[in-house]
């Protein structure tokens, strides 16, 4: 996981050198996952920016590797729950199709973090279909 965050931090940094002044504060958070399910829409890596100052303080976007095929940039995502122990993110993708041909109207993504030790869980459930995919895997913050 250090291997990965390393090497993200130092593809990112260059981006991060240019645009510093036109861009407000970042907190980064990423994630590096194992798909439990098999079916592709557990990515094996999230990166999380939080802006911590102008006019868009607070907004949280996600961005990974099923993003950047399906949509190509970051989408916003939400605190749904924040408590003594973890902090779960939700965000949700429409109108997806997958190799198969399958399609949904729409998948949901929950991401739970520890707050003690950063180990995490992502559930992604597509709407009409009963099964729920799983990664488990750990985040950090560089």
């Amino acid at each position: 996981m250090r291997q990965l965050i390393t090497a993200a931090v130092i593809v990112a940094l260059p981006l991060g050198v240019q645009a510093q002044d036109a861009q407000p504060d970042l907190r980064v958070m990423m994630c590096q996952l194992i798909d439990e399910s098999g079916t592709g829409w557990v990515p094996d890596f999230l990166m999380f920016t939080r802006q911590n100052a102008g006019p868009h303080a607070g907004r949280i976007e996600v961005y990974d590797p099923v993003l950047q095929k399906l949509v190509r940039h970051p989408i916003k995502a939400v605190v749904t729950v924040d408590d003594a122990k973890g902090r779960t993110y939700g965000w949700a993708l429409g109108r997806v199709r997958n190799n198969s041909g399958q399609r949904t109207e729409r998948l949901d993504y929950r991401l739970r973090v520890s707050k003690s030790d950063g180990t995490a869980e992502l559930l992604v459930t597509a709407q009409g279909y009963q099964n729920t995919m799983r990664g488990v895997g750990e985040c950090a913050t560089p």
